[in-house]
């Protein structure tokens, strides 16, 4: 019976945690320019800790403390360098590509 009571205190309270997180979620990014656009601020840098213009991006973190373990997720600010790189688009060709397309359309095989 009391294995019923924790696990039901439990998801209550992570359901609770996920909801306040995507709430917040929402409202850090409501200081928008323009359509798709967010304005660097000149502030140091949580890595490098260097005043730079930095723009805001969520990391994870994680802490131990009397054997439990808190994951965290916070929005710090960034600079360019420090800033987590974009992954590739799959659609984009590179310069080899673009060459072997190009000989194929020479020779007429495509």
């Amino acid at each position: 019976m009391a294995e019923d009571d924790n696990h039901a205190r439990f998801l209550r309270k992570n359901q609770s945690l996920a909801k306040a997180y995507d709430i917040s979620k929402k409202d850090k990014f409501k200081e928008k320019l323009v359509k798709g656009e967010i304005k660097p601020e000149l502030v140091a840098c949580y890595r490098c800790k260097k005043v730079r213009p930095c723009l805001k991006f969520s990391i994870m973190e994680t802490g131990r403390a009397e054997g439990a373990v808190s994951v965290s997720n916070e929005y710090v600010p960034l600079c360019e360098e420090c800033a987590p790189k974009k992954k590739k688009d799959p659609n984009e060709l590179n310069a080899k590509q673009v060459k072997a397309l190009l000989r194929g359309a020479r020779r007429g095989t495509l």
